[in-house]
């Protein structure tokens, strides 16, 4: 990418700006801004206005692929004929995850997880001092008031191979037995009935209250027949793959957006060396 050779013009803002940092007043007033042109703006914001609606046509489509799959969920529960068995007879509640301490790994914070989609809102890299593990195929899910009432989960599909990562000590992590698709469990996290169990089955004083693994192990399900399962483990799987590559899609468009605008208004890029 070549440097910007056109031409730029300069703003003097001398209406009133306020002085910061030990500035005098009649410095800042006076001081030149490098602008870009009307028309290299314009063109600026079309190339932003491009990446967000891509992010928001991929966050349309993740919110149909997660319709979809729950509404197969529904489906594939709510027609059960079988009898009932607990939650724990098909998944581990908190499995033992391996995590040395002062290990960087990925971080997902309780703020970062997402109340309405499968996909956290980002991570961060960090020192492992503790909190919850989970690898690739976990369901985790909020335990603690509100945030469990909020709907706070994510599906993990986005480490690396055997890579573990961490969070808060308030989720609870679901991890399938192997009889039951991974991906029904975070359909399970968020289904109705599942999450007023798991509020009612909540202890501790009022503001604070959580709901333990044991209590959340305990939950009926109904026995499903293999071809039911078969079914669902064909379709589903593969809606969240989409859903997952559409979420990281997402932010690299985020982060390329807030890379390139200081660049393009400062002129370092010129609008006509991009091809997005």
């Amino acid at each position: 990418m070549k440097a910007n050779s056109r031409k730029r013009r300069t703003r003097d803002h001398s209406d009133g700006t306020i002085a910061r940092g030990g500035l005098s007043g009649w410095i800042v007033k006076r001081m030149q801004i490098e602008l870009p042109s009307l028309e290299e703006q314009q063109l600026i914001v079309g190339i932003l206005e491009n990446l967000d609606r891509k992010i928001e046509v991929n966050n349309a489509i993740n919110q149909n692929l997660e319709e979809q799959a729950f509404s197969l969920f529904d489906q594939l529960v709510t027609q059960s004929q079988g009898n009932l068995h607990p939650l724990n007879r098909v998944a581990i509640l908190n499995p033992k995850r391996q995590l040395v301490k002062g290990t960087v790994a990925r971080y997902i914070d309780m703020s970062q997880l997402s109340t309405t989609g499968s996909f956290p809102n980002g991570w961060e890299l960090k020192e492992y001092n503790g909190g919850m593990r989970f690898t690739n195929g976990d369901t985790i899910t909020a335990r603690i008031t509100p945030c469990l009432e909020n709907g706070k989960a994510a599906f993990i599909d986005f480490l690396e191979e055997s890579e573990v990562g961490f969070g808060s000590t308030e989720y609870i992590v679901i991890s399938s037995l192997g009889s039951y698709p991974a991906e029904f469990f975070y359909c399970l996290a968020r289904y109705p009935s599942f999450v007023d169990y798991a509020v009612k089955n909540m202890n501790g004083s009022s503001g604070r209250q959580r709901v333990s693994a044991t209590d959340l192990g305990n939950y009926l399900l109904p026995i499903l027949s293999q071809e039911a399962i078969k079914s669902f483990a064909v379709t589903v799987p593969v809606m969240f793959q989409m859903i997952r590559n559409n979420s990281l899609e997402n932010m690299r468009l985020a982060t390329l957006r807030e890379t390139l605008l200081p660049k393009l208004m400062s002129g370092e890029l010129d609008v006509s060396d991009l091809d997005l």
